[in-house]
């Protein structure tokens, strides 16, 4: 037996919160290490101590060995807890932190290695007798030889990296003319992420269930689960909403399933935290997909509903200690529902965002938690995954839990970057997921064009709230004007505030009346409005004889406006003359998000298709291929690979 008295955490952001509050618990001492654009993050400051290992980029801080053993010896630390992603599922660090004489909170060094390579995975499967995905797994990894197995197994296929998850390496493959470009673009996106470019291929469900088991072993020869997970609410092959127990299980296909994922645990002596993942199709077959050699990110729903602490277990099993608890003796009560919450523009085609978080707020409700990363004043960067917080919810029902999820969600207020946030709350609306019936393409056929627009109504509404707050604003600092725009001699005039949202110019005529009163009007509406009081950013109004509560952030001339409603709108006040000069370059193709430029697909002169890629970006570890959209010719590149741009950054001009 051995014990732990200090974890160096190799991680950052919720999940190295997450460990140090169940280690802290345990009367276990945390390190953190963080690179130089984490300097000031809300992980370094819960930590009892914290090591700096320079660099932004995850190539040069939290996947470099060197630097984390060197932390773990620095602090004392003796052992390491790698969270999940960057070295979670690395055997060489897993082995590199044995012979340092370094606990390793997860899988033995043996187990990754095997586990890691999806082929080798499905062949241990197959002799377990779990049923696995018809698929190509051959080391003849030439797109010729991949073009005769897909005949063989029949488009659409799916290709996938077989060193790695998250959906990193996958691609799609509709017809034989799609396979070469697919191939190369996930070998690519593979070695880049995984340091291995080895695909392999598999039979491709257009319609399926993605359902997890939360496996465990010990070094004395236990295996269980923890009941299964429900995780087909994905987009991009990134799951977005999970929740237990499975709404499409019934017991006797929930006890196949995790009768064999135990024996996939038992095959390969499987120590530690792990999943076993399966998909499901609509007859009811189950089909192994991976086993996760790691803690999950949806892990908090299995423990909501079991009343485990699955990290406190990852530890106990790390120092020698059997499992103490086992299939027969463990019992699942309720329902929970995860939430990620991402800094990314759903409007915008899901694309990354970054910026500061001016105001950040977790509703205290019954029946939540919140597992986050950020605070108000955090800054997302483009160096790591876009996951800031995980919203999960618990209720003795399924239609308690959702509707827990979607009041939390109503009153958290996230102010100055985009996430993804009302987006989960019309998923979390959505018929089919209500009802259960939901599959892995429920995203991408129902929401390929989402827009969250508001009613005029809530528009005027925010368009008023952000007003008052500059007004306030403005009398705190010049008390002899009662107008944002200055003193006027014609002042029985109606004054105005101009701001513009989603495309739609907003102009709030109003006049003041006196005690914080004002008639406002926009358009043909009358609103008679009162300012109630101002706190930070919580501002509450009466509009037309309603009191309204509204959380406010201004950045520059951002007016960032929560409405309880409706959701989080970015509004930006019009300058009252408007400034010359102002434009964009005609032909030319802008960067959606912040990143870095990949591949340069095209050059000067080439005569392109629309369609065509035009260059690779990447950014928060996501590959993006920018694509013509009308045929033409390329007149300028701006861009060259390994470049950083900012988001709006011109990168090529068409000639029309």
């Amino acid at each position: 037996m051995k014990t732990i008295k200090k974890i160096l955490v190799a991680n950052r952001g919720e999940i190295a919160i997450r460990v140090m509050r169940t280690a802290s618990a345990m009367g276990i001492k945390t390190v953190a290490v963080f690179s130089d654009a984490d300097a000031n993050a809300l992980f370094v400051a819960k930590a009892d101590e914290a090591v700096a290992i320079s660099g932004a980029h995850a190539g040069e801080s939290y996947l470099n060995q060197d630097k984390i053993i060197a932390a773990a010896k620095l602090t004392g630390a003796d052992a390491i807890h790698p969270g999940y992603g960057f070295l979670s599922e690395n055997a060489s660090f897993s082995k590199r932190c044995k012979n340092e004489g370094i606990i390793f909170i997860g899988p033995a060094a043996e187990v990754i290695e095997v586990m890691g390579s999806k082929i080798g995975a499905k062949e241990i499967m197959k002799k377990a007798g779990v049923p696995v995905v018809p698929g190509y797994n051959e080391a003849d990894q030439t797109p010729a030889r991949f073009k005769k197995e897909a005949e063989k197994i029949g488009y659409p296929v799916l290709l996938k990296a077989s060193a790695g998850g998250g959906g990193k390496g996958m691609r799609i493959v509709h017809k034989t003319d799609e396979l070469d470009a697919a191939v190369e673009g996930a070998s690519r996106e593979a070695q880049k992420s995984f340091g291995d470019g080895t695909l392999l291929m598999e039979k491709y469900f257009s319609s399926a269930k993605h359902i997890e088991f939360q496996i465990f072993g010990d070094e004395h020869g236990n295996y269980t689960h923890f009941f299964e997970r429900e995780c087909s609410l994905q987009r991009r092959y990134q799951k977005v909403i999970e929740e237990s127990p499975s709404p499409s299980l019934g017991t006797e296909l929930r006890k196949k399933m995790g009768d064999a994922a135990v024996a996939a645990a038992r095959s390969i002596k499987y120590t530690n935290a792990g999943t076993v993942e399966f998909i499901l199709d609509r007859e009811g077959n189950f089909y192994f997909l991976e086993v996760n050699t790691r803690l999950q990110v949806e892990h908090p729903v299995t423990e909501e509903t079991t009343g485990l602490d699955l990290v406190q277990l990852q530890i106990e099993v790390a120092q020698g200690q059997p499992l103490k608890v086992c299939s027969e003796n463990i019992t699942q009560h309720g329902h929970s529902i995860q939430c990620r919450v991402c800094a990314e523009d759903p409007e915008n085609n899901f694309f990354p965002a970054t910026g500061d978080i001016l105001y950040w707020s977790e509703p205290a409700l019954d029946g939540m938690r919140y597992d986050s990363g950020v605070t108000s004043g955090s800054k997302i960067d483009v160096y790591y995954d876009s996951l800031i917080a995980k919203v999960i919810s618990f209720g003795d029902t399924r239609s308690i839990a959702i509707s827990r999820m979607l009041n939390a969600l109503d009153k958290m207020s996230i102010l100055g970057i985009t996430s993804n946030k009302d987006f989960l709350k019309e998923l979390l609306r959505n018929k089919s997921f209500v009802d259960g019936s939901f599959d892995t393409k429920l995203i991408e056929r129902e929401y390929s064009n989402y827009k969250n627009i508001a009613g005029e109504n809530a528009l005027h509404e925010m368009a008023i709230a952000a007003f008052l707050h500059h007004w306030h604003d403005k009398r705190a600092n010049e008390s002899f004007s009662h107008s944002l725009n200055g003193w006027r001699n014609i002042f029985y005039q109606p004054q105005f505030y101009e701001v513009e949202t989603t495309g739609s110019k907003i102009k709030v005529e109003y006049r003041y009346t006196g005690e914080q009163k004002f008639e406002v009007q926009i358009g043909a509406q009358k609103f008679a409005v009162q300012l109630v009081t101002v706190s930070g950013p919580a501002l509450s109004c009466i509009i037309n004889n309603q009191r309204k509560n509204f959380n406010i952030a201004l950045s520059d001339l951002h007016v960032f406006v929560h409405h309880p409603e409706t959701g989080t709108y970015r509004f930006t006040q019009l300058p009252r003359f408007v400034e010359p000069g102002s434009g964009t370059v005609k032909g030319g193709y802008i960067s959606p998000m912040p990143g870095e430029i990949v591949k340069v697909l095209v050059k000067p002169g080439d005569m392109v298709k629309s369609g065509k890629g035009l260059l690779v970006m990447s950014s928060m570890k996501m590959e993006t291929t920018i694509e013509a959209h009308t045929d033409g010719e390329v007149e300028e590149v701006f861009v060259a690979e390994k470049a950083f741009v900012e988001a709006n950054t011109v990168l090529l001009k068409m000639k029309n």
